[in-house]
């Protein structure tokens, strides 16, 4: 779970460390007042919800990682119309803010820029004009019941994959929006406590002259 911890949270959780090993010690001495059980208590509460917060972190852009990562090209060339020999050269934005992949085909030696989004974001809005699309073709076929089935059926089933993307990102990112926002809310806390408990460490230090 570490390394699921920000640089300000492993400073504040050293700190708490600290104190707690010294009131284990004054237990041990049997010297530990009140106000240093107290301090132990609340930074007890407070390492738990660091640790709890850090999962949550890490669940939402463990979340957002995978769904990055569920669009898949399947790039063609659109010269020789295979795909053995492409190479990923880069990332292009089109005119609708949309990102896609660029190629090489080695075999045909050109770069292409793939005719889709890369990622499920982009993904969303592309879909909708397909949709759109299929739409506009199927009130053409009107004459051609064989052809306009299977184009329904075609429209159907994209529309079927755009709510399920369409759901799948409103929870991502609503979720993200709320781990953004308990981030600042545990930053101001962790900003306050280490403030109070480097005062409380200072007030410990032994007074000297030289």
């Amino acid at each position: 779970m570490k390394q699921h911890i920000t640089e300000n949270e492993k400073e504040v959780i050293k700190l708490i460390t600290f104190f707690k090993k010294r009131g284990e010690r004054l237990a041990a001495e049997g010297t530990l007042t009140q106000e240093h059980e107290e301090l132990n208590a609340a930074c007890e509460r407070l390492t738990q919800k660091i640790y709890s917060h850090a999962d949550f972190r890490q669940q939402v852009m463990d979340k957002h990682e995978t769904l990055k990562g569920i669009i898949e090209d399947h790039a063609q060339c659109p010269t020789c119309s295979k795909a053995d020999l492409l190479k990923k050269t880069g990332v292009a934005t089109n005119e609708a803010g949309w990102k896609s992949n660029r190629y090489k085909c080695r075999r045909c030696n050109i770069e292409f820029t793939w005719n889709r989004p890369n990622n499920p974001w982009d993904m969303i809005p592309f879909l909708e004009v397909c949709v759109q699309e299929l739409d506009a073709n199927i009130a053409t076929l009107e004459a051609e019941d064989g052809l306009r089935q299977r184009a329904q059926e075609a429209r159907d089933h994209m529309a079927v994959s755009l709510e399920q993307l369409r759901a799948a990102i409103h929870s991502a990112d609503t979720e993200k929006q709320q781990m953004e926002e308990q981030d600042k809310e545990m930053s101001r806390m962790l900003h306050e406590f280490k403030k109070y408990l480097m005062i409380e460490k200072i007030k410990m230090e032994p007074f000297s002259e030289n």
